[in-house]
């Protein structure tokens, strides 16, 4: 990017805004399938240039470097849009097993995660602060890891 002012970004900035806006109309207005997707991702460009452009303590290295980033963005926006418009089931088709992919990772999976020590009830304990505070004291000291730890220590005791 040639900009070296703030004033030159803050006009490409905006110009480029407007850029996302009118295709956003376009496509609100013509689109049929994946209307959503690029409605959404438009919005949140748009709405990311706005902030970018309306942020008055970014320095200038620091909005260089974003509004190099939003630019990108906003060029796989319109290249995404141009594949979109010659081949739109296929374009579709593609962000669907895309997301397929991403969905089969991660996630709940049975028998996954920390496993359970038990039963877990809410409970509300009354002492005097004397108590606390020696509760506290074990727990600082490393004797307990927390409150849960102590009092199934205490537990354990039967």
């Amino acid at each position: 990017m040639e900009a070296n002012s703030r004033e030159e970004l803050i006009k490409r900035l905006k110009d480029t805004q407007m850029e996302v806006e009118r295709l956003l109309f376009v496509i609100k207005q013509n689109s049929t399938q994946g209307r959503d997707y690029f409605i959404e991702a438009g919005n949140h460009l748009a709405d990311m240039l706005f902030d970018i452009r309306t942020n008055k303590d970014v320095k200038i290295n620091s909005l260089r470097s974003k509004a190099t980033d939003l630019l990108k963005k906003k060029d796989k926006f319109f290249k995404d849009y141009a594949v979109f418009c010659a081949d739109p089931i296929g374009f579709t088709k593609r962000r669907e097993e895309d997301a397929a992919k991403v969905e089969k990772r991660g996630g709940a999976r049975k028998g996954a995660g920390r496993k359970s020590l038990g039963i877990k009830k809410s409970v509300t304990i009354t002492l005097p602060q004397e108590r606390w505070d020696a509760i506290d004291d074990l727990i600082e000291n490393g004797k307990f890891k927390s409150y849960p730890d102590y009092f199934r220590h205490l537990d354990s005791k039967d």
